[in-house]
């Protein structure tokens, strides 16, 4: 399940009949589904010798569509894309002849490909209990599009600056990323805005992203703490109506307060026992250096005691919420206006 393999395909332009790509990752999906397709299909004949399916298709289609001879070239490429073929069943629907036919019927399908045929999958999910799935692993190659790790995604924002002659430190790019989802896609997206908004500056500024860039609910409830830190209650509630503009829900709110809440609490107390900054973020497993220093920051705002009660309140508000005793909005107002005074 290995990118390296896939890689190595790519180096040495040997391709296997058979490739399914999944997870969430659509950044690196689509990255590799093009380096395959500039292998092996020219731009002129991209009519003639590829194939694009979507959504839910009969296997017969498939089949078709790979045993149709390539035209002027060795290779025809077949693209399935979001077949649903490989994916986990509802549990409503009958999980023994129906499952077991429909995988059996796709296994059928795949063991006829042709030489000249390279069919790739490019799927969301997947059920790997599937015998399906387990016969591209066999036969071909799986291949999983994870989200990626912090500290490549560091460096792969530094390398994007560089590209564009920009440079950008790395606590920086801790905070862009920090800024979105996880996908690659976005966090591209957002690159982008901050290069074109530097102009001819070379190095990029914590203002530049402060500027341009869409921010995340984790973002906010930053500000939001900070304001009730600094006992500023018109500032606090003003964030809390910015994320409502944003539509992000409000048990979501509540729900990120308390995490943060207790995020300050767990990073005072390992650094009380004499842990520094990386250590307690490790053991909270926070791997973004640009969070591990706004927790250190808040820690200095707020004693243990004030946390613990401020945690405490938190799960009131939630219960009297769930239990119809408050409405959620004055709940959150209230909670906010308590802790900013």
């Amino acid at each position: 399940m290995s990118i390296s393999a896939l890689k190595q395909d790519i180096k040495s332009k040997k391709f296997r009949r058979l490739y399914l790509f999944y997870g969430p990752e659509e950044y690196l999906k689509k990255h590799y589904l093009q380096c395959i397709e500039d292998c092996l299909v020219d731009d002129s004949l991209k009519m003639l010798n590829r194939a694009v399916l979507e959504g839910k298709v009969d296997v017969t289609e498939i089949l078709d569509n790979c045993e149709t001879m390539p035209v002027f070239s060795d290779r025809r490429l077949v693209i399935v894309k979001n077949s649903g073929l490989f994916k986990r069943k509802d549990k409503q629907e009958d999980e023994t002849k129906e499952k077991s036919s429909k995988d059996n019927e796709l296994i059928r399908c795949l063991k006829n490909i042709p030489e000249y045929t390279c069919l790739i999958f490019y799927e969301e999910d997947i059920n790997k209990n599937l015998k399906a799935v387990k016969f591209v692993a066999e036969n071909g190659l799986l291949v999983e599009f994870s989200y990626q790790k912090r500290d490549d995604l560091i460096k792969w924002v530094i390398k994007h600056f560089k590209l564009h002659n920009k440079s950008i430190d790395p606590l920086l790019a801790s905070q862009l990323i920090e800024n979105c989802d996880q996908g690659m896609t976005e966090i591209l997206n957002e690159i982008n805005k901050v290069i074109m908004y530097m102009g001819d500056r070379r190095e990029a500024t914590s203002g530049d992203i402060e500027a341009v860039c869409s921010r995340s609910i984790k973002s906010r409830i930053f500000d939001l703490t900070d304001a009730m830190a600094e006992k500023n209650c018109g500032k606090a509630l003003r964030a809390l109506n910015d994320m409502i503009i944003m539509k992000e829900p409000l048990p979501l709110i509540l729900f990120m307060i308390t995490r943060q809440f207790r995020q300050i609490l767990e990073m005072k107390l390992h650094i009380s026992e004499g842990l520094n900054l990386m250590e307690a973020a490790s053991k909270m497993g926070i791997s973004n250096p640009y969070v591990a220093k706004k927790i250190e920051k808040q820690i200095k705002r707020f004693s243990i005691e004030e946390l613990k009660r401020a945690i405490n309140r938190c799960m009131e508000t939630d219960v009297a919420i769930k239990n119809g005793l408050m409405n959620d909005r004055i709940a959150l107002e209230l909670l906010i206006a308590e802790f900013s005074r």
